[in-house]
């Protein structure tokens, strides 16, 4: 693993911007999607990962409603484990997590990695969320709120990860004195590690699988991760 130079001798921070969504939001729930952006000196740079997995538990229906993804596709997707290593390695470019609800976003994020047997991330944390709140007293912290004080609005019905961490960055950016447009774009990418699901043929879903996982068809592991640097 090749550790990123602290700041102090780079003359300049990196922070990485993420958001996920999630099986529900009970402390047992799981993540289905990891989005994450790069910021360079106040920058937004072309370095960025999306996936999707296998969370082995369904969606808690309101939290489907949000987020979009039905038990039958995520049945199809990468478990976290997969992919682990290379989300560990990959988060080594940053000096700073930052997120929108830090600490529900960083409880998922570090009980994956313990779950696949990997060290917690180890990084710093900045919550716009709670700057928000101290900006904006007593007004709503939510990220849509959050964005439409500085000009911004939800497109998509539907919350995405992606866009969300673009949402994020946005924000973050502004609490730094700069200004960052969400792309204008009518449907967003979906994960790079993405497999279509297969018809569905039955009238009962089907029982998801244990343990480690590979597939012939996509990408997976390093090479989801390549293709999103």
């Amino acid at each position: 693993m090749v550790l990123a130079a602290p700041p102090a001798l780079r003359g300049i921070e990196r922070v990485i911007v993420l958001d996920t969504e999630t099986t529900g939001l009970q402390s047992y729930d799981k993540i289905i999607t990891l989005a994450a952006l790069c910021i360079e000196g106040n920058s937004l740079i072309q370095r960025s990962l999306y996936l999707c997995f296998d969370p082995r538990k369904d969606s808690h229906p309101q939290a489907e409603a949000v987020h979009g993804w039905d038990n039958w596709t995520t049945r199809f997707q990468d478990l976290f484990a997969d992919h682990a290593d290379d989300i560990h390695e990959w988060m080594q470019w940053g000096d700073k997590l930052v997120m929108h609800n830090a600490q529900y976003d960083m409880h998922y994020l570090q009980r994956e990695m313990r779950k696949s047997e990997r060290q917690p991330l180890a990084h710093p944390t900045f919550c716009t969320m709670e700057r928000a709140r101290g900006i904006w007293r007593g007004q709503k912290a939510g990220l849509d709120d959050c964005i439409a004080r500085i000009g911004g609005k939800r497109r998509a019905g539907r919350h995405n990860a992606l866009e969300d961490a673009f949402y994020t960055a946005s924000l973050y950016l502004h609490f730094n004195g700069r200004h960052l447009s969400v792309p204008h774009v009518d449907k967003w990418p979906m994960p790079r590690n993405y497999k279509e699901p297969t018809p569905r043929h039955f009238r009962d879903t089907p029982p998801r699988s244990g343990g480690r996982r590979c597939f012939r068809r996509g990408l997976t592991g390093r090479r989801a991760l390549d293709s999103s640097r």
